[in-house]
This record gives structure tokens, C-alpha cells and sequence, in this order.
């Protein structure tokens, strides 16, 4: 149901470029327009820069047209205004559902037009990075189609039903109907595990109760609105309108293709309103381990023809409650290792460009402005972290640093460590054998084991299936403890080591364990948990290794250390290289295209490739390039996100850079004769 007002670009917000926008909530920030970034019928969307006393970071700026807002006045300013306050309450929430674009700012705007002084409202949302493989989940599943001759396979698509039936659950808890879920509107970031979806663009949502038209025009789009949204009862239309466009936007995950083949309104409502559905079989695109479980197939489509049913009362009322009904049949079957290293190569071959691309680095918080010290850090795909610092824990919300609840931690000055479990989801623990789970809901399933005279300080792997955690006794010795099925096996102790430094995963049943020696030399080994084993590998003579980590659908690791030593391990052996100049080497990341990245106080490094390795198993030959350098941060970097074209680096002190390479980074200035133009709000 394609809105029939008017789309052209508005020239009273084109003379926004450069504009300077004033936070009336939070003292000395502005946000500076720099370029459009798209349109839809009654708003345009701008990418801008927000600026404050701390950093700075990018953010869009959501603005309704002038015409709009003269023609229907304080009614628009208010839905804008209740939209935000419904939506700010999701950020009340620490850390926020992952699964909804965030909320930053709201304010207005004064502009005079036709002679006519109007206050135009605005919001301020999140800027999402989406990479290679694109920003929208059309995108990406067109990426799919392309790279791999199928759309989500199952574990990728449960992975987007759970994160849809999440995010808008928690939007209709606040009481916000969207009223136009579909592909383009729901935005995309990370790889793999990391991948997070986040429903966007609510220019036509409205706080629950208000009806579905606007001065008579139907909102929504064809094909995936429900039908009720084609009247005026405000009554008719709920949380089961979003659950109508959800299963539709499931069928098209699953397919590469339209549930409902429409081509006009009224098209739209007769197949809305017809007993017979597509089957996803009827798609040459369906992934092929689905297509060989016809159990699974039948009940996916009765999911989303109950999702969808004409009748409001036969569909489920909840998102998540239709979530429950599809995405345990996508984990049926096992995701195939060629599938994600397919995808792998894919990301692999277009970074090969971007390394000759300039970067642009931006302090989203200047350093020394936390006044905390941070111990252990663990991102989300989209760039947000948990952090365990000396006072406790912190999220960090990509523009801001949050104090996070405690309750049912008994000190939480003594977490020592915090791992990212699933998106939105953190592992806390340390002292005493305490352990948390963090959630938007808060602090959960609060446990202690066992007090055994063991300190935990580092976490890697899954409670549910198998984790390895390094334990120090009272004695100050270090071991290996492992649990199997949330059984633990007999500790391996480490005699011959003085410090363990970090953990990184780097095959389903093989680590990467790195630190000092007791004889003072810098100690990595390979750790067996199922084997009971450690073997201690080569490594260059240096004082110790501070970082590691790993890409385990390559089974490649990568560590770090004093004196600029690099230590990179695969499955054929292990390759030494040394970062110029041997500066004292404290994070290092692999990408998920198998780039690796390091830094130090003040300086970042990329690895950047001189040649493939033979048969991609091992890393490829390369260089280190110093990429950013400031003197001025003398606090080590202590954690790095990467992923392709975005880095960000965080020092021990909460400061945090960032870097983008510039093929994406939105323009500085609209591109000429390119407009984004959507079919509704």
C-alpha cells in the first residue's frame, strides 16, 4: 500500500546541508549536517556528525518535511514528540535491545517558509556501519543469492527471526506499532555470529492506539502490510500488523522473494485476505539443508500462513511468540562450513580494494574523559561493549558510557572478566566463582560455583556447549579449566607460566593461550581441552604477549606482544613477523575476512596483504601499516572491533577512536541526481 504523497526532495531542507543542530537534552552538543542520505513522503534522512565535549560520533537526522508539517501542525510535531518518548524508553534499558535502531536525540528546528515560521521536529538515530555485504536486509539477501546461489541458510535466518521477534516485542512494549516492516527497514551490521539485525525508519509508526491512515493515505508497502492497516479503526490495527509484515519479511529471507506478488492496493488486500499461501519450496533460492528437511518446510509454512492470516485473531499476538513458532525448525539442521567460508573468500576478495583506501579517524570519546580504568572489554557486532572496569561494569552505547546494574553481584569492583555470548548478551564474571548474565532485561541467572580458592580471569566458548576459563589459585599458579556440558573436567595447572594474558578460540575444540613465562619470556601454547594438552609453541624471544585473538571458521589465531612480535597460527604451523619499529603491542583482532589488525599507545596498525597464501589455509603474506598515530593518547589501547572498513580502538582509560575507510563513509555532499526514495513515510 504504497503512500501516494508527494516524494520530491523539499529545498527548504536541502538548505539543511551544514546546518548545525542544537541538543536541547545534552549541554554543548550539536549535530552538523553533512549529506542526504534518503527521502521518503513525509521526512528526509540526513547523515551528520554529532559533536560534543566528550566526541564525536556519526549519527542520521531524521527531519518531516516543511509542507507536511504546515499542513498539519502541532498533530505532526506530537506524533514525532510521542514517538521519541516511546522509543527513549528502550534506552532506559542498559545495555538496550541491539534489535532496534537507537534513539540518540529529538528536538525541532526553526525554519520559515512561504513567509510561514515553523518549528520542523526531528530525531536523531544511530548510525549503522553495514559492510561488504550491505546495510539493508534486502541487500544482503540479494548478497546471498549472488555469493552463494541461495538465500539465508537456516542458522543465519533464525539468527534474523529471533533478533525481528526481539526487537519488536520490545517496541510494542512501549507502545509503539510500526506499521511498515519490510526489508529496506531493517538494517544490518557484522559477519557471521556477529551478524545483528535492527529494525529502522519508524516514520510512520505511531504510538498504539492512532490510526493507520494519515489525511486518508494509506501507509505501508505493498506486500508486506497487513490489511487492517488499510482502515481507519485505530482499533484493528496492533502488535499482529507488525506480526503480519514480520512473516512476510521471514518468507523473503528464506526465498529471495515476495510473499505476496502484488502490483496494486487492491491486489495487496485480496491476497491478504485469501485462505491459499506460497510455499517457500516454490523457490529455486530456498537454502538446499532446508529443502531436504520437508518436515521443517511444513512447518515453516504453517507459521506464516498463521502469521499472516486475513483474520486478525488467528495470528499470533506476539512477535517473539511467532519467532518461537519458525526459527527452532532453522536450527534443525547444522550450518555448513563451505557455506561460511564461501562468504569468507567473499569478503576476503573485496578487501583487497579497500586496503588502497584513505581512512578517516574520528575520537567518538576523547581520552582521559572516563575517569575509570577499563580491565576486560567485549563488543556486539554493532560496535557497542560491555566493559569491566575498576568500579565495576560499563556498556558503552556508541555515543555514550553507561553505568550498568549490579544487582545480585556481591562486589562488582571484582569482575574480572566479560564475553559476548549472543547479540545483546554478556557473560560477567571473577572473584569467588560468580557468574551473570547481562541482557537488556538486566542482570540475570546470578550464580556462584563452588568456591574452590579459584580467582576466574578469562572466559572463551559457550556454558551450553564447551568453555574454557583461566583459572589462578591462591597460590598464584594459572590453569586451564574446562567445562564440558556445564561439567568441568580436571584442571590442567600451567606451572611454567607466570601470567596468562588472553584466550582466544581458534577451532570448535582448539585455543590459543598466550601470556608470560615464568622465566620471564613471553609463552603461547595450543590448548586441547577434550585431549587434556597443552603444547607450547615457537614464538620470538620478547618479554611477553599482552593480546590475541581469533577467526575460528579459518582457524586462524593471531597474537601480540612486547617488542613489536606477531605470532600468527593456522592449521599447517606458525608464522613470525615483527610490527616496525617493536613498539609494546596490547590488542590485537582478525576481521571476519582474515585481516589482522594491532595497536599500542597511540597507534593502530593493518596488516595489509602483498599475496594470497597458498590454498587459503594459512594467513596471507603481508606487511604491517601504521594507519593512525596520536601522541597525545598515552594510555594503551587495550581492546580493538574490526570488521571491513571499520575499526575502533579503546584505551585503558575509556578513550575510543575510530576509523572508517572512506568508501564507507556516507558523502560529505549528496550525490548528484541520487536520491534514496522510499515507498512510504
Amino acid at each position: 500500500m504504497s503512500s501516494s504523497l508527494p516524494a520530491s526532495t523539499d529545498p527548504d531542507l536541502e538548505l539543511m546541508l551544514g546546518a548545525e543542530l542544537v541538543s536541547e537534552t545534552s549541554p554543548g552538543t550539536i549535530y552538523r549536517i553533512l549529506s542526504r542520505v534518503g527521502e521518503g513522503a513525509m521526512g528526509v534522512a540526513f547523515f551528520a556528525m554529532r559533536v560534543s565535549p566528550e566526541g564525536e560520533c556519526g549519527v542520521v537526522v531524521k527531519m518531516l518535511k516543511p509542507w507536511f508539517v504546515q499542513q498539519w501542525g502541532k498533530t505532526a510535531e506530537l506524533i514525532v514528540t510521542k514517538e521519541a518518548v516511546a522509543l527513549g524508553r528502550l534506552n532506559e534499558r542498559v545495555p538496550p535491545t541491539p534489535f532496534v535502531v537507537r534513539l540518540i536525540d529529538a528536538g525541532a528546528y526553526p525554519i520559515t517558509t512561504r513567509g510561514v515560521d515553523l518549528r520542523v521536529p526531528w530525531l536523531v538515530v544511530e548510525y549503522v556501519h553495514g559492510g561488504v555485504e550491505g546495510t539493508t536486509l534486502s541487500q544482503r539477501v540479494m548478497h546471498a543469492v549472488r555469493t552463494t546461489g541461495h538465500a539465508f541458510d537456516g542458522q543465519r535466518a533464525a539468527n534474523l527471526v529471533e533478533a525481528l521477534g526481539n526487537g519488536l516485542s520490545a517496541v510494542h512494549e512501549v507502545g509503539v506499532i510500526h506499521r511498515d516492516i519490510k526489508p529496506d527497514n531493517v538494517l544490518c551490521c557484522g559477519f557471521g555470529e556477529d551478524e545483528i539485525f535492527k529494525i529502522a525508519d519508524f516514520g510512520v509508526a505511531r504510538p498504539a492506539g492512532m490510526a493507520a491512515t494519515f489525511g486518508g493515505f494509506i501507509v505501508g508497502t505493498l506486500g508486506y502490510a497487513a490489511p487492517e492497516l488499510a482502515t481507519m479503526d485505530a482499533k484493528a490495527v496492533g502488535s499482529w500488523s507488525d506480526v503480519f509484515s514480520m512473516a512476510a519479511v521471514i518468507y523473503f529471507v528464506l526465498t529471495g522473494a515476495d510473499y505476496f506478488d502484488v502490483k496494486s492496493p487492491a491486489d495487496a488486500l485480496m491476497a491478504a485476505l485469501a485462505n491459499n499461501r506460497r510455499s517457500i519450496r516454490e523457490s529455486p533460492w530456498l537454502s538446499p539443508e532446508l529443502r531436504a528437511n520437508p518436515e521443517a518446510c511444513r512447518a515453516i509454512d504453517y507459521a506464516l500462513a498463521v502469521g499472516t492470516a486475513g483474520k486478525t485473531e488467528i495470528r499470533p499476538g506476539r512477535a517473539d511468540a511467532l519467532a518461537m513458532m519458525i526459527a527452532p525448525w532453522l536450527r534443525s539442521e547444522p550450518q555448513r562450513f563451505s557455506l561460511v567460508a564461501k562468504r569468507r573468500a567473499q569478503l576476503e576478495d573485496s578487501e583487497e580494494t579497500t586496503q588502497l583506501v584513505a581512512w578517516t579517524w574520528t575520537p567518538l570519546r576523547h581520552t582521559g574523559t572516563f575517569n575509570k580504568i577499563i580491565r576486560a572489554v567485549s563488543w556486539d557486532g554493532d560496535g557497542r561493549c560491555m566493559a569491566a572496569t575498576n568500579e565495576g561494569l560499563a556498556f558503552w552505547n556508541g555515543s555514550h558510557w553507561k553505568d550498568v546494574s549490579h544487582a545480585g553481584m556481591k562486589d562488582p569492583t571484582r569482575i574480572r572478566f566479560v564475553r559476548r555470548i549472543a547479540p545483546g548478551r554478556w557473560l560477567v564474571g571473577g572473584d569467588e566463582g560468580t557468574f551473570a548474565l547481562y541482557s537488556s532485561e538486566g542482570p540475570r541467572d546470578v550464580r556462584q560455583f563452588a568456591n574452590t580458592g579459584i580467582r576466574y580471569e578469562l572466559f572463551s566458548g559457550t556454558f551450553e556447549d564447551l568453555a574454557v576459563l583461566v583459572g589462578v589459585a591462591d597460590s598464584g599458579e594459572s590453569q586451564l579449566c574446562c567445562l564440558v556440558s556445564k561439567r568441568w573436567l580436571k584442571p590442567l595447572p600451567l606451572p611454567d607460566v607466570g601470567a596468562v594474558t588472553s584466550l582466544s578460540r581458534i577451532a570448535d575444540a582448539k585455543w590459543l593461550v598466550i601470556g608470560r613465562a615464568k622465566d620471564g619470556g613471553g609463552y603461547a601454547a595450543i590448548y586441547r581441552p577434550l585431549e587434556w594438552s597443552v603444547e607450547r609453541i615457537e614464538t620470538p624471544l620478547v618479554r611477553a604477549f599482552l593480546a590475541s585473538d581469533a577467526e575460528p571458521t579459518a582457524q586462524v589465531g593471531l597474537a601480540v606482544g612486547a617488542s613489536g612480535a606477531v605470532v600468527w597460527t593456522y592449521p599447517a604451523g606458525v608464522r613470525h613477523e615483527i610490527v616496525t619499529g617493536k613498539p609494546d603491542l596490547s590488542a590485537a583482532s582478525v576481521e571476519a575476512s582474515g585481516r589482522g589488525w594491532c595497536a599500542s599507545a597511540g597507534s593502530i596498525w593493518m596488516h595489509h596483504r602483498t599475496a594470497h597464501s597458498t590454498g587459503r589455509v594459512e594467513p596471507p603474506l603481508g606487511r604491517w601499516d601504521l594507519m593512525w598515530r596520536d601522541e597525545g593518547w598515552q594510555a594503551p589501547i587495550v581492546a580493538l572491533f574490526t570488521e571491513p572498513g571499520l575499526v575502533l580502538g579503546m584505551t585503558a582509560e575509556g578513550g575510543i577512536i575510530e576509523g572508517r575507510h572512506n568508501a564507507m563513509r556516507p558523502p560529505s555532499k549528496p550525490p548528484t541526481g541520487s536520491v534514496l526514495r522510499r515507498t512510504a513515510g
